[in-house]
This record gives C-alpha cells, structure tokens and sequence, in this order.
C-alpha cells in the first residue's frame, strides 16, 4: 500500500519559519485564505510568503 504524504502551508516572516497555516486556521475555526489574510494584516513592513511544504 502506497502512503500519502501530508503537505501544508507554511508562513515565513523575513525568511524565517512562522507558523503551519493550515493548523492555525483549524484551530481558529478558519478558513486558510482568511488567515494567509490576517497573518499578512498583523504583520505589516514585513515580508510574509507562504510555501507549501
């Protein structure tokens, strides 16, 4: 049997590893698009990218 491997967004903020996007929003009772949103909002003169993992 084949396993799947789990893959997820991550958040960087100046380079450097924020947090799991997708296990924030689950745990914010949120959808991904609106906390990529708020993480951006919440961090301004910062350079926030998002990778998928």
């Amino acid at each position: 049997m084949r396993r799947r491997k789990c893959k997820t967004i991550w958040a960087y903020l100046d380079g450097r590893k924020l947090v799991d996007v997708v296990q924030a929003a689950l745990d914010n009772h949120m959808l991904v698009v609106d906390m990529k949103a708020l993480l951006v909002r919440e961090n301004p003169g910062h350079a926030v990218t998002f990778k998928v993992e």
